[in-house]
This record gives C-alpha cells, structure tokens and sequence, in this order.
C-alpha cells in the first residue's frame, strides 16, 4: 500500500490541495484548498467511533486558529484515516462541516484517474523525497509538483506542428509551413491575422524550439496552477497575439515565429502575482534576472528573433496580470489595465496598417540573388508561386533568374508582367527605365515615371534614374 507521504504528494498534483502543515505529534499531514475553503487531514491509522467524536471536538474548538494558520475561513474539513471497509461520518455545527472518511487504500481518496494510475502503478520513492517537494520553502516548487494539463497541451500542439515544420524543411526542402503560419507584416496587413497567433506555436530549429518549451514548461505550470487551465489558455493565446502586433509596429520586414512573446505574457502574469503576494526576495529577484538574461542571450543565436514581441507580450503579460488579481487591485487599477489593454491592441494596429512592406518571399529570393546564390533564390521564388504569394517583384526575381540562365526571351516576359502587376513597384519600374533609357525612349520613361511618387523613392539606383530623367 502506498504511504501517506506518497499519497499527499499525488493529493496535491492532481487537487487544489496544497502542503499546509505536518503534525509530528500525531504523524497527521495537513493540506489545504483555498478555493474550495476546506482542509485536508491524512493519517494512515485506523481510528474508532471515538476517537472520530473525539478528533471533530478538537477540530471545531480549533476552528478560528486552523483559519488563521491557512489564511482563508475554513468550511470543510476531511479527516482521512485508514479501515478495513469504507467509513463515512458527517458532522456539522456553525457554519463548519467535518467529515470523516475510513478507506482501506490510499487510492480510493479522489476519482482522478491519473491519480488513481499512479497510485497503482508508479514506482514509488522512499518518503523523504515526497516529504522534501511538499515541505520545500520555495514559491516555485509546489506549483511544479502540480499536473497541469494545459500546459501539456500546448507543448503537445507546439511539439506537433515543429514536428510537421521539420520535416518538411529538412526531408522536402518546402517551407511551406513556415510561411504559411508565420508572422510577417505583409501578410497580416493583407487580412492574414491569424498569422498573429499561428507564430507563437511554430519554430524551425530544435534549439529554438527546445528552449522555448522549456521555458512554457516552467511558466505555464506556475501560471495554470494559480489561476487554472482557462485562464493558461487565455493567457498564452492573448499574449502571444498582442506580442505579435505589439512588433508589428516596428517590424515590417521578414517573418518572425516562436513562442517567447507569449512566454514572456507568462512571465509578466507571474511577477505581478509574486509582487502583490510580497513573495518578491532578492533570491527570487536574481532568479528573474537570470531568466531575462538567458532568454537575451540565447536569443542571439536563433534567427529572426523578435525582441519587441518579447516587449509586447511582457507589457500584456504585467495588464493581465493585474485582471486576473481583482480583488487585490481595486477598480482603479482593474479596469485601467483592461483600458491599457485595448489601447494598447488599437494603437498597434492602426501604426501596423499604417506601413508599407513587402512580401518575405521576395525579399529572401532578391537577398539571395545578391549573393549570386541563384538555386536557392530560385527555389524560394518557387515557393511563393506554390503558395499563391506571388507579387511584382517574384516576376522580377524571375526574370533576373532566366537572364542568368541565358532565356533573354523569357527574362523579358517574366519583367514586362512584373511591370502589369504593380508600375508602382520600384523593382519592375527601374528595370524598365533602364530598358527604355539604353533605347533613348525618354518620352516612355516619362509615362513609367507617373505611376511612381518620385519623392519617396526608397531605391537608390531607382532614384538616380529618376534624377537622370530630370536633368535630360
């Protein structure tokens, strides 16, 4: 049969329990529900009719201080102890109901049936382990003893979708995933915004995506043993949207993906619950540097990290931490973090749609092209016709792809349909000045020149056409 120590400890990975206290004297474990307003009693002897009458006597006289000590009014309390058959006996006097219950096994406590699995068949460790995880004095460590469900979900959807990412980069060469689900300013401002919760769960490399989860792992447990599996979930999309277009004011250019935005939303969540608790101690606060300090560092040596959605979502994590604390904050305070919140969602998405940027499909082919590395921009270019993510400039990075090639008829094709589908692009048009320019066509140059706002050319070959053109 398993101990008490092992059963406490299982008690309080799968309940709302907690470790309260160990009565030496009578060798009894004390574990307490605030939510539910009860306490738990755990012996693993047997007790008689009267002593039953006995224990409830003391426990209704010691009501006031058992409540002090557990820090919440007391209205329920279980006495469990050991028999031969089930024993069930109720007593209730002011406002206090103490039931005893008699089991001849330990795992007969709750209807869990996780914990009734480990019960029966986890290898089980010798007491003084169990007893030092309940009885350990740092916040951390019983949120951690606690099975959390959610946070295995979401590990669980973000291990699948690395999983299906992965090998489709590594065994079919297809990115398809990627840019499908990834964050990029030209996609979310085309009416992609889904985008801005899809990059949270998908990562490309296993030491982005292993550091990630280990962080989600230690943040999701704490966040979800405080508040609950909702209020994880919640938490963890909410974050990780606002994160993303929190960036979005700032980064216009690539594809940005990971988890770390709505990691750093836990965090925030996190440092607010410990700050309002006055569990806030320098131990605890070096360790909160230490997490901020590693993230910085092995952010260094991922690609396309997003520092102002790490911003994003600790700012939104910090707001909701104070929604999810309303009776520790007074109304100010509640519905000035909510107000925050929306404000905070508004003005990121009129300065997002407020920019201009292109699509990252182009941007990676025409890098490539620079590089002379013509196979990969040209599989990129590939990619984006497969997705339908085509633009002007993927028919330009065509072009230049066939003239390197040596198909001068098909480079010409490829231009001209890039200049039908944007003249304002300043790829297609500069092409086509240069074109008509060598022909000395400048009254066609003229006519390329007014579909272009010549005073905000980013281009600066394009620039000097236009200045050339001038001076003519």
């Amino acid at each position: 049969m398993r101990s008490k120590w092992h059963t406490a400890y299982e008690l309080v990975r799968y309940t709302g329990y907690s470790f309260f206290n160990y009565d030496r004297n009578n060798g009894t474990i004390w574990l307490k529900n605030p939510k539910e307003s009860s306490i738990m009693c755990l012996n693993d002897f047997y007790l008689t009719e009267e002593e039953m009458n006995h224990t409830s006597d003391s426990l209704f006289d010691s009501r006031d201080m058992i409540s002090k000590h557990a820090g919440f009014n007391v209205n329920t309390i279980h006495c469990i102890h050991m028999a031969e058959s089930i024993v069930r006996k109720k007593r209730k006097e002011n406002g206090l109901k103490i039931v005893h219950r008699g089991i001849a096994d330990m795992k007969q406590i709750i209807r869990n049936p996780f914990f009734k699995m480990d019960m029966e068949y986890k290898k089980a460790r010798d007491d003084g382990y169990y007893q030092r995880r309940l009885m350990g004095p740092h916040p951390f460590e019983k949120y951690m003893i606690k099975f959390t469900p959610m946070t295995y979900l979401l590990i669980s959807i973000n291990l699948v979708i690395f999983l299906f990412n992965f090998v489709a980069v590594r065994f079919f060469d297809s990115y398809i995933l990627t840019n499908g689900l990834a964050l990029s300013h030209f996609n979310v401002v085309a009416g992609d915004y889904y985008r801005l919760l899809t990059s949270s769960f998908l990562h490309v490399t296993i030491d982005h995506f292993l550091f990630n989860i280990f962080a989600l792992y230690i943040l999701g447990k704490f966040t979800e043993s405080l508040y609950g599996k909702f209020h994880l979930l919640i938490a963890y999309c909410l974050t990780g949207i606002l994160s993303s277009l929190f960036s979005m004011m700032f980064v216009i250019e690539g594809i940005s993906l990971g988890a770390s935005g709505a990691v750093y939303g836990l965090l925030g969540i996190i440092i607010v619950h410990l700050l309002i608790h006055g569990r806030i101690n320098a131990k605890l606060l070096i360790q909160i540097a230490v997490i901020f300090i590693v993230v910085s560092v092995f952010s260094q040596l991922f690609a396309n990290i997003n520092h102002f959605a790490h911003i994003g979502g600790l700012l939104s994590g910090v707001l909701l931490g104070i929604i999810y604390n309303p009776r520790r904050f007074n109304s100010k305070w509640f519905f000035g973090a909510f107000a925050a919140l929306i404000v905070l969602s508004v003005i990121s998405y009129f300065v997002m749609i407020s920019k201009d940027s292109s699509q990252p499909f182009d941007d990676m082919a025409l890098e490539h092209i620079e590089k002379g590395e013509y196979e990969e921009a040209l599989n990129i270019v590939n990619e984006a016709l497969r997705s339908g993510n085509d633009t002007a400039t993927t028919y330009h990075a065509l072009g230049i792809l066939s003239a390197h090639a040596g198909d001068y008829e098909q480079a010409e094709k490829y231009h001209d349909k890039s200049y039908q589908i944007n003249p304002e692009n300043e790829q297609a048009a500069k092409y086509q000045l240069i074109q008509l320019r060598k022909q000395r066509e400048y009254d066609e140059m003229g006519e390329v020149l007014s579909h272009l706002d010549t005073q905000n050319i980013k281009d600066e070959g394009l620039k000097l056409l236009v200045k050339e053109h001038s001076n003519e």
